[in-house]
């Protein structure tokens, strides 16, 4: 898969992130320098994966490789870039088993993946319900989460406005974290459900409060309760 176009675009996008009004990126030291990790993060803008990805891409001088919607795969210009930049596409609402299966070859292969466990934008800022692929994904494989919160990202296009307006956005990096490992056999709906709260919660603890929702830092439910070692 190329990525050619990775590290230029993580050039640009930090150019243009600064244009729109720069904000700051904390918690660099959490990003693993090398092996698998799952880059899991709250999602209010398209423009959430290229600020991430340049934020922590330009750090390690690694490629994530990023799950989007099909549908970006088919837009002009922007689809060929994106996979030319490593991202990899998963059909909504399916249960697409091909993505989940190319999310476990990369981690399989030492690559970090980038995932946002809402499924899609959420317009207001506001965590939304999660879906419980990441979960899946992180028990599978054994890998770590690597939790991040964006904040500001869904201000620069507010509405339907087509035009950006300036806005402060900044990123939020947390330490890693892991699921209970389980490679083989089935996988309850309960020990999902705690991983995916788990999850959310550590992707929450780096938001502003008025983007928490329902998942406000609060006592972990059991079914991934450790830290990762670094």
């Amino acid at each position: 898969m190329s990525t050619w176009f990775y590290m230029p675009g993580a050039l640009l996008t930090e150019w243009l992130k600064w244009l729109l009004g720069g904000g700051r990126v904390d918690g660099l030291e959490h990003v693993p320098p090398e092996g698998p990790y799952i880059m899991v993060g709250n999602h209010c803008s398209n423009l959430d994966p290229p600020f991430i990805g340049a934020a922590i891409g330009r750090h390690t001088g690694r490629a994530i490789y990023f799950m989007a919607k099909d549908e970006i795969s088919r837009w002009p210009l922007i689809g060929w870039l994106a996979r030319s930049s490593g991202v990899f596409f998963v059909r909504r609402g399916e249960g697409d088993r091909g993505a989940q299966r190319i999310a476990l070859q990369h981690l399989a292969a030492g690559r970090p993946i980038g995932i946002f466990p809402e499924g899609t934008r959420s317009r207001d800022g506001v965590l939304r319900e999660p879906k419980l692929g990441v979960a899946l994904l992180a028990i599978r494989s054994g890998a770590p989460l690597l939790p991040v919160g964006i904040s500001g990202s869904g201000r620069i296009f507010p509405g339907r406005s087509r035009w950006p307006h300036r806005t402060r956005v900044d990123i939020r990096i947390g330490p890693l974290f892991r699921l209970p490992y389980q490679p083989e056999g089935r996988i309850d709906r309960e020990a999902l459900a705690a991983g995916t709260d788990r999850i959310m919660r550590e992707i929450a603890a780096l938001l502003p409060e008025s983007q928490q929702g329902r998942y406000r830092p609060g006592p972990i439910e059991s079914g991934g309760e450790h830290r990762a070692s670094t």
